[in-house]
């Protein structure tokens, strides 16, 4: 049962397996990322299920059961060529509502130049794809945010003007697409094994910083039900929240207590929410 075991800790193991333990209503959030069925070479789990769709209805269920009846689900998923559509089946499917639909842009066209690192991609038929979602699921899909502590600074030109006509403080709302590129633009490739660990497919630690801004936590637990290579719970530390993580793969478990006994102390109140 739920108590200091489920704190600040990593368990290697299959997701389902690990929840049946946990008590009803433990978690503050969750922010995570499941394999997308496309057959990345992950080192322990084939992505490649017959019943993917219904074996993800499980989990997520099982994840709402382990959260509390105030808390956020933050589930990043991608479509695919052969069913683009698959996302919408799946949240669907899901028994919480779907309470903000965001659009994660890791690479943008603008201005004739492209911002953001992405792998090279060549077709005859198709565009690379330069955005995720980011599905906000919550119990009634009316559970509060903040806005203030998710917001971004107003650009100073139109500060002024713009805190007088919104009267909301130094802080414009953040809307629901986010450009957060890879940690390792301009830093060599996608693959940096600092970040990685071996691990291929993880998502910028800004990312769940962002996630954890609009829940409005202080204080809490977050849970990674497929933590990977633990760019959730290091956000979580270093927000000075607790954390709880589980993967089915021995070597990412270990890669991630080597990362997070690293973090010595949170990040200062400035840097979580003003930064």
């Amino acid at each position: 049962n739920y108590g200091e075991f489920f704190v600040n800790k990593i368990l290697q193991g299959d997701c389902l397996d690990v929840m049946k333990d946990i008590d009803n209503d433990t978690f503050d959030i969750i922010v995570s990322s499941p394999p997308y069925n496309i057959g990345i070479n992950y080192n322990t789990y084939e992505d490649k299920k017959v019943d993917y769709i219904d074996w993800q209805v499980k989990v997520w269920e099982e994840a709402f059961r382990v959260l509390k009846p105030t808390g956020h689900l933050f589930l990043n998923i991608q479509p695919s060529r052969q069913n683009p559509l698959w996302c919408y089946e799946l949240v669907s499917k899901l028994s919480w509502k779907l309470q903000n639909t965001i659009i994660w842009n890791k690479q943008l066209e603008i201005d004739n130049h492209i911002r953001g690192q992405g792998t090279s991609f060549q077709s005859e038929k198709y565009l690379p794809n330069g955005w995720e979602f980011i599905f906000h699921l919550t119990r009634k899909g009316n559970t509060k945010i903040s806005q203030e502590k998710s917001g971004v600074p107003y650009q100073p030109k139109y500060a002024k003007e713009n805190r007088e006509r919104y009267n909301i403080g130094g802080i414009r709302p953040t809307v629901n697409t986010w450009y957060i590129p890879y940690e390792t633009v301009g830093s060599g490739k996608i693959s940096n094994d600092k970040l990685k660990g071996g691990h291929p497919a993880v998502f910028p630690r800004e990312l769940v910083r962002k996630c954890i801004k609009l829940s409005g936590l202080e204080n809490g637990t977050l849970f990674d039900c497929f933590a990977g290579s633990g760019t959730s719970l290091i956000a979580a530390k270093e927000m000075g929240l607790d954390y709880f993580g589980c993967d089915l793969d021995k070597d990412y478990v270990e890669f991630m207590k080597a990362r997070l006994d690293k973090i010595e102390k949170p990040l200062e109140m400035w840097e979580k929410f003003g930064g």
